[in-house]
């Protein structure tokens, strides 16, 4: 890393619910997921392109110490199809391509027929998928993500934000992102990374489109999902796994970097926009020592805990039989403001970790 982040001036632009661009070809087999919901519930400089941005508050003021996505919402086509207090979601089913819903009460590695799994027409219409998050009105969010080959998802999706209405249940697109809309052999991913802060009522989305292996040109974007405007967009950073988290005395953006085993993070102010310096908070090079390319494709928190997911990640294709993933548990040192170690690293399984 060591370098100064490239930042640009102040833009704010309507996010459009357009067709997916042409010609995209971006495949990721790491950030698949599974969410059971049932119902009882670096280096260098980081600049937002506000020109605003001076005049605000430097950071979140203090509130309850702990992650930001405890508004979700049920969908409400969930409880519709009687899935309401058992739902499980999830993108990474084998037999199934897209988004399916699930009897979140069975185990994962059940027999499928047990698991009464249900997918609309539409849920396959992006191909297989990566990432999703559910905002406070039950809609979910999600990208398109080949796992295998450059067919598995319809040309121009690459940097296409999907959404699955609350009521309809239809997916439909969202919002195509600015930047490179084409991947390349030399890198074929576009969107890796989603969030939601209940907070603001917005999406923050990383993309590495248009970076290659040798430079990095992809950004971070956060969505007012209110007026469905990109109102902060940050140039020169790949990222991955993206989480928000309320600490002592300030709110911040954690960010598990593309290119290095590291997570950083910047603060947000009180409407949600980042702010100040971005700072590594996490190196992982001890705890993944025999991982090739150790990369957080995801970040949770829950309460005063943060839990990464690590998986290898070079901008290259893996096949499902390489796919490897570690999992680590750090708590939250509110005194020093910083993440302690668990003792030990916790097994994961690609396919029944939480994912929101």
């Amino acid at each position: 890393m060591g370098k100064r982040r490239q930042t640009a001036t102040s833009r704010r632009r309507r996010a459009t619910a357009s067709a997916p661009p042409n010609a995209a070809r971006g495949f990721l087999l790491l950030a698949v997921g599974v969410i059971v919901l049932l119902a009882v519930a670096g280096a260098g400089w980081w600049m937002t392109r506000h020109a605003e941005q001076a005049s605000r508050a430097p950071t979140q003021s203090a509130g309850v110490i702990g992650g930001v996505t405890g508004c979700r919402g049920i969908p409400r086509f969930a409880t519709r199809l009687g899935y309401a207090d058992r739902l499980g979601i999830s993108t990474s089913e084998r037999l199934y391509r897209g988004l399916v819903i699930f009897d979140g009460r069975v185990p994962v590695t059940a027999d499928p027929a047990l698991r009464d799994i249900h997918q609309e027409p539409s849920w396959d219409d992006a191909g297989t998928l990566g990432a999703f998050v559910i905002d406070r009105d039950g809609h979910i969010y999600t990208a398109a993500v080949p796992r295998t080959a450059v067919s598995d998802n319809p040309p121009g999706s690459l940097n296409v934000i999907y959404r699955i209405d609350s009521d309809t249940a239809e997916l439909q697109p969202f919002v195509t992102l600015p930047g490179a809309s084409a991947g390349s052999s030399d890198n074929p991913f576009g969107i890796l990374g989603m969030t939601y802060d209940c907070d603001t009522h917005a999406l923050y989305v990383s993309t590495v489109a248009g970076s290659t292996r040798q430079s990095e040109a992809g950004r971070i974007v956060r969505i007012d999902l209110a007026s469905g405007e990109i109102s902060d967009e940050v140039i020169g950073i790949d990222a991955i796994g993206l989480a928000v988290f309320q600490g002592r005395s300030e709110k911040r953006l954690y960010i598990g970097l593309a290119r290095s085993a590291e997570v950083g993070s910047v603060a947000l102010d009180v409407g949600g926009h980042a702010v100040g310096e971005f700072r590594i908070d996490l190196t992982l090079d001890e705890q993944v020592i025999n991982f090739a390319d150790p990369r957080v494709r995801r970040i949770s928190f829950d309460q005063t805990n943060m839990t990464l997911f690590v998986v290898p990640f070079a901008f290259n294709l893996r096949a499902v039989s390489e796919q490897q993933q570690v999992t680590l548990r750090y708590g939250y040192d509110a005194e020093r403001d910083s993440w302690v170690p668990f003792p030990a690293s916790i097994p994961a399984s690609d396919r029944a970790d939480l994912h929101g």
